[in-house]
């Protein structure tokens, strides 16, 4: 799916109206069936173009039948609700103000993380050999990334380029320990022939 109309799906849902264009409010056009109105927002900032991000998937649980083995020769089954998703969200800026005419200054925000939770709740004859009623999991929302960067332009043959992103839950890859936070700053100046 388009992220424009993933976006726009998003901020219908929450009765959202667009901006005011040429002095009529217009709202977020619906989807329906395989004629799509795409809307494209053209969001301004003084003469600071907008240009809002998000790519979300996820799926939701509820209620599944979980096998958790025999007892007495007979099946047991739980109930399993579980949460989960990913994705990242931003936003982009493009400023046609640079030091060079007619080439835009180019910067933005953004994050990126998941979402997981799970409880498996667990019959009434399984009280008998101390089973809890039910059992947590997940942390909920974690971040695992937040992101920002600059590009603009120096003069007719040179830019500027600087990057920087944060990872906060950092986890050594060979035996899963939290290292902390994983912190990267660059840069890079590029001369074109």
């Amino acid at each position: 799916m388009d992220v424009s109309v993933a976006l726009n799906e998003f901020l219908k849902s929450f009765s959202e109206k667009a901006p005011k264009t040429d002095g009529y409010e217009e709202y977020i056009p619906s989807m329906v069936g395989n004629d799509q109105e795409i809307y494209d927002p053209q969001y301004f900032i003084g003469d600071t173009r907008v240009m809002p991000r998000a790519e979300i998937e996820g799926s939701i649980q509820n209620n599944a039948r979980i096998p958790l083995g025999k007892l007495d020769g007979e099946e047991v089954y739980g109930a399993r609700d579980r949460k989960r998703g990913f994705g990242n969200v931003g936003v982009d800026f493009v400023n046609p103000n640079s030091m060079v005419d007619n080439v835009p200054t180019t910067f933005g925000v953004g994050a990126s993380g998941q979402y997981f939770t799970k409880e498996d709740k667990y019959p009434e004859v399984l009280k008998q050999f101390n089973y809890p009623d039910s059992q947590k999991f997940g942390k909920g929302l974690t971040v695992d990334q937040l992101s920002a960067y600059l590009n603009t332009p120096l003069s007719e043959n040179v830019d500027l380029s600087v990057k920087g992103r944060i990872n906060p839950y950092y986890v050594d890859p060979v035996d899963g320990r939290m290292l902390g936070k994983d912190k990267y700053i660059g840069g890079e100046i590029r001369y074109n022939f």
